[in-house]
């Protein structure tokens, strides 16, 4: 199927090779995500706020999912496939409550939320999100996969340099712009009632069109667990050496702090699911 573009208004603020105020979007099929177009461009990152800069060059375009993956989206993968998803582990401040019982559909305490069909899918592991880029691929013939972890903070960054305003505040001086715990709710102790996912799209994108980049739901990446970036690729691609029975979760998620969402890396088991973690797709310009 051709693919379909839709031009919308998504940029704040002038980047080169970017019209202002606008992105191209694409959508390969009435069931696939919709994608963003991410241009080449480069940026400086670092393990830490204050320590030595890495730079990093993307030499061509690429596609992100303006949303995270969504449960509409997820279950075509799954009615084709009949993949087993039972084993959802339930976070709790308490301490986590793995149920071996459960269905990636029961991914909250029912008495606490049931998801609707338009919220990230959650408690879905590395392995089922490579699973579902893989079946996307075959569908569609297009490149879809994981996004690597410098691409991931490259689009979310969306043109904000790598400084303490952008890894404190997520580019926004207006907290309520995304789903964690202590952005402001409805009082002044901030949403810790309202801990669980959101439908995606709630809240508005950043610059370059890409909703929930910090908060809601957790992020899958392609790369392997290093504990330092030093020696990761300066090209952007997946640095697939180190610890690869963990991989990188970015973008912290509906219970965390504000202060960690743009900073947040974790190494996390292939095999986790969790119900704070989901994934974004990305797809290779050719």
């Amino acid at each position: 199927m051709r693919n379909l573009y839709v031009m919308t208004a998504a940029a704040l603020f002038l980047v080169p090779g970017v019209a202002f105020g606008q992105t191209k979007e694409v959508k390969d099929c009435a069931e696939c995500p919709v994608m963003v177009e991410i241009p080449a461009g480069k940026m400086l990152r670092s393990d830490r706020l204050d320590m030595p800069d890495y730079p990093v060059e993307f030499a061509k375009p690429f596609l992100v999912g303006k949303f995270e993956l969504t449960w509409d989206e997820f279950d075509h993968f799954r009615d084709d496939t009949k993949r087993d998803m039972k084993g959802c582990t339930w976070f709790s401040i308490a301490g986590n409550r793995p149920m071996p019982g459960k269905d990636i559909d029961e991914a909250f305490d029912p008495d606490i939320h049931i998801q609707e069909r338009d919220e990230p899918v959650v408690c879905a592991s590395f392995e089922d999100a490579e699973a579902y880029t893989k079946w996307l691929s075959e569908k569609t013939g297009e490149k879809y996969r994981l996004l690597t972890e410098a691409e991931w903070e490259y689009a979310a960054r969306a043109g904000s340099p790598n400084n303490s305003a952008w890894w404190t505040t997520f580019n926004t001086t207006r907290f309520e712009m995304m789903n964690c715990g202590d952005c402001p709710g409805q009082d002044t102790m901030g949403r810790e009632d309202w801990l669980f996912t959101f439908s995606v799209g709630k809240y508005p994108p950043n610059p370059w069109g890409l909703h929930d980049m910090g908060g809601n739901a957790g992020e899958w990446v392609q790369d392997c667990f290093n504990p330092s970036l030093e020696k990761a690729p300066r090209d952007g691609t997946a640095w697939l050496e180190g610890d690869c029975g963990r991989r990188i979760v970015r973008s912290g998620n509906w219970h965390h702090e504000r202060a960690f969402l743009a900073g947040f890396r974790v190494p996390t088991p292939v095999k986790t699911r969790i119900n704070d973690v989901g994934f974004r797709v990305a797809r290779t310009v050719d």
